[in-house]
């Protein structure tokens, strides 16, 4: 299968668009080849494929599964997040890309639409936590009800007051059950104000034989001309339950899971999870014992009473 590289599609190019402010240290350039043969190139379903930007963005399956986990903490809030990794480009071409390969969260939880989304303090945290770590803080990445066809204006605004440099990228994701969708964006790069492009590199072992790589994004917003296999490794975590998140590995191709999806809009209690099932057969069964319990009683009772 022919992959082709959009790093090389379009010059490199960097919007206006405000001030930006000066990194606080200089940010050296790693050189390595981009993992394109590795990646899944997802694009936003209304973007035109030409539409590359430079800066191309890659992120690791790990660092999808921690922003998935992070939202799946309180799925009813707007909860704040960090992207680590590095900054790299190609020795052959001398293109820039940048490799998401972590998160780090923030307790902070973003309440209506008045206020910075990203504080000083939190945006300082992550920076030492970068450091740390010996990893470049990257961008930033918050939870939302649901996903507009463009970046909220007040996302805009607070990425470029905390990230002025042209590779920084920012993440928005809705875990809506039935729709679940997400986007990077960028207001430095030619497209801002729009979602943009990204590469999903894949686990080890998850290509195939016959070249079909497996993927653990479940945003319906953006297409891909890669054969992919869905996968629900994502993070699920149950409400209210110290657990933590369970990881579940159930491959699917797209056309069974389509037929799942239009069953259970026909059967609506498909949707209830096996574990919800079995608790509401466990307080049936204990309701169904009580009544018979208690008309047991009353008969007795009666009987008493009667003799």
């Amino acid at each position: 299968m022919s992959l082709r590289d959009p790093l090389n599609e379009l010059p490199s190019a960097l919007g206006g668009g405000g001030r930006r402010p000066p990194l606080t240290e200089p940010v050296a350039l790693t050189q390595l080849p981009p993992p394109i043969a590795r990646s899944i190139l997802w694009e936003p379903a209304l973007l035109p494929a030409a539409a590359i930007i430079d800066d191309a963005v890659f992120i690791t399956q790990g660092a999808l599964r921690e922003v998935s986990r992070h939202i799946w903490t309180a799925p009813d809030q707007e909860v704040l997040g960090f992207l680590l990794g590095e900054r790299l480009e190609s020795p052959e071409t001398g293109s820039q890309y940048v490799v998401i390969s972590a998160t780090t969260r923030s307790s902070y939880v973003i309440a209506g639409d008045s206020g910075d989304p990203i504080p000083d303090d939190a945006w300082q945290a992550s920076s030492m936590e970068a450091r740390r770590r010996k990893l470049v803080l990257l961008g930033w990445y918050h939870s939302a009800p649901s996903l507009d066809a463009a970046p909220a204006p007040r996302d805009l605004t607070s990425h470029r007051q905390r990230f002025g440099e042209p590779w920084h990228t920012g993440l928005v994701v809705a875990p809506s059950g039935e729709f679940p969708a997400g986007g990077f964006f960028r207001p430095a790069s030619d497209l801002g104000g729009a979602w943009i492009p990204f590469y999903e590199i894949v686990d080890e072992g998850a290509i195939y034989a016959d070249g079909r790589k497996r993927t653990v994004t479940p945003w319906k917003n953006y297409v891909t001309n890669d054969a992919t296999e869905t996968t629900t490794k994502v993070a699920v975590a149950r409400p209210n339950v110290g657990m933590g998140p369970i990881q579940v590995l159930v491959p699917k191709g797209h056309f069974e899971e389509q037929k799942l999806f239009a069953r259970k809009r026909s059967h609506p209690g498909m949707r209830m999870s096996a574990h919800r099932r079995r608790e509401r057969r466990k307080r049936i069964a204990i309701v169904a014992l009580a009544g018979v319990i208690f008309l047991s009683v009353v008969a007795y009772v009666a009987d008493a009473v009667l003799r």
